[in-house]
């Protein structure tokens, strides 16, 4: 027998986190409508959200979470960028169905916002929106879309050929599949797959298989002030001239054992510069891909020698 709930011990869960329940609680997993006694804001917040350490009212996390990062962006974009303004915070806002309900400035200045498809009200700096992963705009349909790809993913994967080797863990986050045809496993991402933008299997297409040499690169984008990291096969130099194309200067490249040492030391870098991460660049600024690798020239440049030298036991050739 399923014991019975406290109901004025959860309602006390919602107080301690800030939160004045408004309709009765039904469980665990559905949404409450709540009232944040530091703002007076509407929220609909879950229970296993508030017990997981969740945000419970975003109002009220993203002006402080904000007002401190946009002062310091803007202080660092001014040496070499237009800060924009308002009708450029308009235009981002339009484009992610959502409307301003505080002034605003250039695009570094954080503004409140309410979502037109869902109603969620929240703080968001305009310059962080970007259409691809949608970082920034309103979290409450992300997560709903989130919950639907859960039960969609396995079936998008199958239809283009792969396994999904696990739960689906986002829709841009690359996941553990299996080549249906040759067995290989990759790493894909459902976003890619629905839109068609995935490569195809490099060893169904061309022989290219995960446990031969492959590269690890590093780029300067003196135009974006960035640094990019990112790995490729060791069979020709395409990726490569694609960076070229568009501006990269290429600083340094290093052959390891197979694809996923290469990997490996991709999201080693990727990890030791987070801090220098640069919420500018966004997908406009790398149409041939990648821009998820980089991060502000400032920081100090890695000798991928050194690197792999401390990350594996071996290193092809440099």
């Amino acid at each position: 027998m399923r014991p019975q709930r406290d109901l004025s011990s959860i309602d006390a869960e919602f107080r301690a986190a800030g939160l004045e329940p408004l309709d009765a609680f039904t469980s665990a997993g559905d949404e409450r409508r709540c009232r944040c006694t530091r703002c007076g804001t509407t929220r609909l917040v879950r229970l296993s959200n508030l017990r997981q350490g969740g945000v419970a009212c975003r109002w009220c996390h993203g002006w402080e979470r904000w007002t401190g990062w946009s002062e310091s962006a803007r202080t660092r974009a001014a040496e070499t960028k237009l800060l924009g303004t308002p009708a450029d915070v308009l235009e981002r806002l339009r484009l992610e169905h959502l409307s301003a309900l505080t002034p605003m400035g250039d695009l570094y200045q954080p503004v409140g916002v309410v979502c037109l498809t869902c109603g969620e009200t929240f703080v968001t700096v305009p310059v962080r929106i970007h259409a691809e992963p949608r970082w920034n705009a309103c979290q409450r349909c992300s997560s709903d879309r989130k919950r639907a790809l859960r039960v969609d993913a396995a079936a998008v994967f199958h239809a283009n050929g792969l396994e999904l080797l696990g739960p689906c863990r986002g829709e841009y986050t690359p996941q553990r599949a299996r080549c249906m045809t040759c067995g290989v496993e990759r790493l894909v991402s459902f976003h890619r797959l629905q839109t068609g933008s995935s490569p195809l299997c490099w060893t169904c297409t061309h022989g290219i298989r995960p446990d031969e040499p492959h590269r690890v690169y590093l780029f300067h984008f003196p135009a974006l002030n960035v640094m990019k990291v990112g790995l490729t096969h060791n069979r020709h130099d395409r990726r490569l001239f694609q960076h070229m194309a568009e501006g990269g200067e290429l600083i340094d490249t290093i052959v390891v054992a197979d694809r996923e040492s290469a990997r490996r030391l991709e999201q080693l870098l990727k990890a030791r510069y987070e801090s220098w991460l640069m919420a500018e660049v966004g997908p406009a600024d790398f149409p041939q891909g990648g821009w998820t690798e980089t991060w502000s020239d400032s920081a100090p440049v890695p000798d991928l020698a050194a690197e792999a030298a401390a990350a594996f036991s071996t290193v092809v050739s440099d």
